[in-house]
């Protein structure tokens, strides 16, 4: 039996692998087979053409094959058809592998999925279900909201469930902007919002919020130029689907929403280019001392909204 998971979503990939160890695995580990970074199939074969010990089923586990240099995909297709029923085959790919390969059209006719980010209604879901295995409860509004600020990074929604039930298992909108909007990617995010819209009171409220949280000039300096590159991957497609934009620009899909409402109000390329200038003369003037690094900050955030 073979199964395939492959996609972007690195934290439902993680839990695909456990699932699998747990449902045929066993404590000892001894019918389980794990290759990554090693693809030598002599030693594939024999994992796979193994008889399980004192058990039904043997599991080998595939990692990352689509990155092995110079894999004989024919002779790999020949150790699959001769394994025995009682070997279970997972092959587990993070991100998009070449689906014009020969393996990939082996592996995609057997039972698989692809994984990518989920968004919408589907990770409102996944947030409720995660918040009631920690003992919590949410509503609707609470978990729409999360799903905003964090996108599908499941890693990071996982630690903010954590820290929001360990801080009150009902949890609030007040608390969800007491304990996870301070994040400074959330920040960075409406800062860049509100340069490109000019509102200069607000972004040095946030600017102020961000020193004030104890974070570091150049850490905040650096996820401002970063924003800015997504600003410049998105407008070049702010006409498109976010979908599409996703696609084209192998952005998360939770960025691509952010920085979409702030391309949009981004005349002209002229204006990105502009912000990339200054940014790179805050950063010298920073490096070399010139200017102190709040100071330099100050100044950036004064020119970009003017």
């Amino acid at each position: 039996m073979i199964y395939f998971f492959f996609g972007e979503d690195t934290y439902r990939l993680k839990k695909t692998i456990e699932a699998f160890a747990g449902k045929f695995g066993d404590d000892s580990l001894m019918n389980v087979s794990v290759f990554e970074d090693d693809y030598d199939l002599k030693k594939i074969s024999s994992a796979m053409l193994s008889l399980p010990f004192l058990s039904k089923k043997r599991l080998v586990i595939m990692k990352n094959i689509f990155s092995a240099k110079n894999l004989d995909a024919k002779k790999l297709a020949e150790i699959l058809d001769s394994a025995p029923d009682s070997t279970v085959m997972l092959f587990i790919q993070e991100g998009q592998p070449d689906k014009r390969s020969v393996l990939f059209k082996r592996l995609i006719k057997e039972k698989s999925k692809e994984l990518g980010f989920l968004s919408g209604a589907e990770l409102a879901k996944w947030i409720k279900a995660e918040v009631q295995k920690a003992g919590g409860e949410i509503g609707p509004k609470e978990a729409l909201l999360l799903a905003e600020y964090f996108g599908g990074n499941l890693w990071q929604l996982k630690n903010e469930v954590s820290k929001l039930v360990a801080y009150d298992k009902n949890i609030k909108l007040e608390n969800i902007e007491k304990l996870s909007v301070s994040n400074v990617n959330v920040k960075i995010f409406d800062l860049t919002d509100t340069i490109t819209a000019g509102n200069k009171e607000k972004s040095f409220k946030i600017l102020k919020d961000l020193l004030d949280s104890g974070e570091n000039e150049l850490y905040i300096l650096s996820m401002i130029q970063w924003q800015v590159r997504n600003l410049a991957l998105v407008y070049g497609f702010k006409n498109a689907s976010e979908t599409e934009i996703a696609k084209k620009t192998k952005l998360n899909p939770f960025i691509v929403r952010k920085s979409l409402v702030a391309a949009k109000k981004i005349s002209s390329d002229g204006t990105i280019k502009n912000y990339y200038s200054q940014i790179i003369e805050a950063e010298n003037d920073i490096k070399t001392g010139a200017k102190e690094p709040d100071v330099a900050l100050e100044l950036l955030v004064n020119q970009l909204t003017d």
